[in-house]
C-alpha cells in the first residue's frame, strides 16, 4: 500500500515549496496524450500532460484523478503511480509533481476546459513540450517498453513483511526484562510494536518503549541507547498462527537499575506485569518456539553484531547450546562443577562441559570453544554423539562428544563454576549430576 499523503509530507520537509500531479495517459497503441496552453495562458501553445497544483492537504493521488477529470473530462481511477518530477515553475517555486500513468481505449472521448487544442502523439514525435515533459514520457516508454510494472502491480508480485521493532532490556544481574500480554497472558514481550506507516523501525521501539513502560529508553541510557546498535535482524515466514510474514529489528536498551525499574508505569491495556529473568528461567515462561527466538536474539548481543536469523530456523542451525562429553585414553570423562547460583541450568551440579553458542558458530566449534573457555584445553575429534536424545535434554542443545590426547594434567578452571577434573567413568554418577548423565554414559560406552 502507497501512502501518498506521506510522499507530500516528506516532498515538504525537504524544502519543496508547491505541490503538483499529473497523469501520462496512453492509449492501447501506446500513443500520449498531450494538451496545447491557450494563447493567454502561461506558457502560450506549449503542450503538456494533464496536470496541476494540489489543493490543500489533498492526497497527490486524487489530486491527479481530479485534474485528469477537470481537464480532459477523462474520469479514471486506475491510475499508477509512475515517479516525481522537480522542477522550479514560473513564480519561482521549487515544485514536486508526482506522475502517474494509465492507459485507456482508442478514441476515448477528451473533452477541454483550460487548453485550446489535444492530440495522441508518439512518444518520439511529441510537440513542443517542456524539457521535463519530455524526459518523464521517455522515461515511461522505455520503462515500459523494457517490461516494467508500476509500483502498486509490482508490489502484489512480492513479500511485503509486516515489520516491528523492540529493544532488548537488561538489569544490573544481566537478566532480561519481559512483560506479560494482557490480551494473550501466556505470552511475554519486550518493549516494542509494529511499525507504523512513515515511521522507522528503531522511532518505533522508542516510541512503544514509552508507551508501554514509561520510559524513554533515551533519556534514561544514552550513551548505549543513543548509538542505535542493532542487535539482530530476525524474518518470520507466515504461518497458521501469524499467516503474514514479518521482519523485525532488536536494538540495545541497555540496562536498567534498580531506581529506574522504579519509574516502570505499564499500560494496562497492553501489559500487566513485568519482571526480569535470567536467559535460563525464561524457558519456564515461554513457548519452545518463543524461547527458541529468545535465544537467538540473545546469542546476537553476545556476539557483539549484528546477527540476521530466521524462523523456521535452518535444520543445520537449530541449536542454541551443547553438551560436550570429553573423554581421555585413560577411561576418564571431563566434568565441570557448575556455580552454585540461581538462573542457571543444574546449579552446583557436576555436568560435563556445555554452553550457549556464539555468533553463528557450528555446534563442532561451540564445543570447542566452551572446552578451552571452561577448561582450558584443546579438544579434537568432536561429533555428534549417536543416540536417542534424553527427556531432560532440551531441543535447542546438541549432544557431543570429543576426545584429549594431551596431558591430563593440562586443565584448569575458566571463570566460570567450582572446579574441573577428570573423573572416572565407573565414578562419574557418584556425584550430584544431572539425571540425563548415566543415558549419555551408556551410549558412549556402546
Amino acid at each position: 500500500m502507497i501512502s501518498y499523503k506521506l510522499l507530500a509530507e516528506q516532498a515538504l520537509a525537504e524544502g519543496v515549496q508547491k505541490l503538483a500531479a499529473g497523469t501520462v495517459v496512453r492509449d492501447q497503441q501506446g500513443r500520449v496524450l498531450m494538451l496545447r496552453r491557450k494563447q493567454d495562458d502561461v506558457l502560450p501553445g506549449l503542450w503538456d500532460y494533464p496536470a496541476g497544483g494540489l489543493n490543500d492537504d489533498e492526497d497527490p493521488r486524487d489530486g491527479a484523478i481530479r485534474e485528469l477529470a477537470e481537464e480532459t473530462g477523462i474520469h479514471c481511477a486506475d491510475i499508477e503511480y509512475a515517479r516525481a518530477l522537480d522542477f522550479v515553475n514560473t513564480r519561482d517555486r521549487l515544485t514536486r509533481q508526482f506522475v502517474f500513468t494509465c492507459t485507456v481505449p482508442d478514441d476515448t472521448a477528451v473533452s477541454l476546459t483550460e487548453h485550446d487544442a489535444f492530440g495522441w502523439f508518439r512518444p518520439g514525435e511529441l510537440p513542443p513540450t517542456s524539457d521535463g515533459y519530455c524526459e518523464v514520457i521517455g522515461w515511461l516508454t522505455h520503462r515500459l517498453a523494457a517490461g516494467w510494472k508500476p509500483a502498486s502491480q509490482y508490489l502484489a508480485t512480492i513479500d511485503r513483511p509486516m515489520a516491528w521493532a523492540c529493544f532488548l532490556v537488561r538489569d544490573e544481574q544481566g537478566r532480561v526484562l519481559g512483560m506479560r500480554n494482557t490480551v494473550d497472558t501466556t505470552r511475554w514481550d519486550w518493549p516494542g510494536g509494529n511499525v507504523e506507516v512513515g515511521a522507522s523501525p528503531f522511532d518505533t521501539a522508542l516510541r512503544e518503549g514509552r508507551e508501554e513502560i514509561g520510559l524513554d529508553l533515551l533519556a534514561e541510557n544514552p550513551d548505549v541507547v543513543g548509538r542505535q546498535r542493532l542487535i539482530a535482524i530476525i524474518h518470520q515466514q507466515a504461518d497458521h498462527v501469524r499467516p503474514v510474514p514479518s521482519i523485525g529489528w532488536v536494538f540495545d536498551g541497555g540496562t536498567l537499575t534498580e531506581e529506574q525499574q522504579a519509574r516502570i508505569v505499564l499500560d494496562p491495556a497492553e501489559h500487566s506485569e513485568w519482571r526480569f529473568e535470567t536467559e535460563y528461567h525464561w524457558r519456564h515462561f515461554l513457548t519452545p518456539q518463543e524461547y527458541r527466538q529468545d535465544l537467538q536474539v540473545l546469542r546476537a548481543a553476545r556476539a557483539g553484531r549484528v546477527l540476521y536469523l530466521q524462523r523456521p530456523v535452518p535444520p543445520e542451525q537449530d541449536f542454541e547450546g551443547i553438551i560436550a562429553f570429553v573423554t581421555n585414553r585413560h577411561g576418564h570423562l571431563l566434568m565441570h562443577h557448575r556455580d552454585q547460583k540461581d538462573g542457571i541450568a543444574w546449579p552446583n551440579h557436576w555436568t560435563p562441559i556445555g554452553g550457549w553458542r556464539e555468533g553463528d558458530e557450528t555446534s563442532e566449534e561451540t564445543a570447542v570453544r566452551e572446552v578451552m573457555e571452561e577448561a582450558g584445553i584443546t579438544v579434537t575429534d568432536v561429533r555428534p554423539l549417536e543416540g536417542p536424545r534424553h527427556e531432560r535434554v532440551g531441543p535447542l542443545s546438541r549432544v557431543l562428544r570429543a576426545v584429549y590426547d594431551g596431558d591430563p594434567e593440562a586443565i584448569r578452571l575458566g571463570d566460570e563454576g567450582q572446579a574441573v577434573e577428570w573423573v572416572p567413568f565407573d565414578k562419574a554418577t557418584d556425584r550430584l549430576v544431572p539425571p540425563y548423565l548415566r543415558h549419555y554414559l551408556d551410549l558412549i560406552g556402546t
